[in-house]
């Protein structure tokens, strides 16, 4: 047999072989194609992450419908354990992807009611593991349980801007040890709040009643008696009257008798 026609009839046996170790446009990919499971993105799926179930994507696979979810649910790009269409709950959290889980700060504009505005989200107080739709900062609430922060801060109203407040009060979601807003004070006790001379931190004594026509400058709910001057007389007390007169005069000094007004 001459070499030409051996080498023909080798090539001849070969070709199925070689033919064999090709697919073609029928065979299956070898390292999975178009239709492969890929994640939504680095917390969702990823390279150890289960194959795609025949009958749809699992759990945090990315989806757009539905209907490509072996759950039935496509929340928040992700295939989800449930509907999850409440307020401030999300499906597509870190470490949590895939099960609906509550979002504890921040807007959730997707929620069929969005919490947006004067509310966000936040930790609910009668149930620490869920979260809820909070009051945020600055918007007025009755209970701690209203607000975002936790926190429903109490100031009082201070007209006469002495630092201290009357018994008019504002409640405010805020974080703790927030300062009080323009007009208000978070100390209260201002009994005449229309005179700056007139409140729990005085240790003066004057002369005339203040602007609400009282003697009691401190706000103790007694009337302040009047220290002498050294070397003048013993002076009668404040805020008294004589049987036909009207308020006796007082001398005025500071507590510490030290100055006379």
């Amino acid at each position: 047999m001459s070499t030409r026609r051996l080498t023909a009839i080798t090539a001849a046996l070969a070709l199925p072989l070689i033919l064999a170790a090709c697919p073609g446009k029928d065979a299956p990919p070898i390292d999975g194609g178009a239709d492969a499971a890929t994640a939504a993105d680095a917390d969702i799926g990823g390279p150890d992450a289960p194959a795609p179930d025949p009958q749809g994507k699992p759990l945090a696979y990315g989806c757009a419908a539905d209907s490509e979810c072996a759950s039935g649910f496509c929340v928040d790009g992700v295939c989800c354990d449930s509907a999850c269409d409440g307020q401030c709950v999300n499906c597509r959290l870190s470490g949590a992807a895939g099960h609906c889980t509550g979002q504890l700060s921040g807007d959730d504009t997707a929620a069929a009611v969005p919490c947006e505005g004067a509310k966000t989200c936040g930790l609910d107080l009668a149930s620490p593991t869920l979260a809820g739709c909070k009051l945020r900062n600055q918007q007025k609430c009755s209970t701690a349980g209203d607000c975002a922060s936790f926190n429903c801060a109490t100031y009082f109203e201070d007209l006469d801007g002495d630092g201290y407040g009357s018994a008019n009060t504002l409640k405010l979601c805020e974080d703790a040890g927030a300062a009080a807003p323009p007009g208000y004070s978070t100390v209260g006790g201002d009994c005449c709040d229309h005179d700056a001379y007139a409140n729990p931190g005085q240790t003066a004594y004057f002369t005339t009643p203040n602007v609400c026509g009282s003697w009691d400058y401190n706000c103790d709910g007694t009337i302040e008696p009047a220290f002498a001057c050294p070397g003048s007389p013993a002076p009668a007390v404040c805020g008294t009257k004589p049987p036909t007169s009207g308020p006796v005069s007082c001398i005025a000094v500071h507590r510490d008798s030290t100055h006379c007004h």
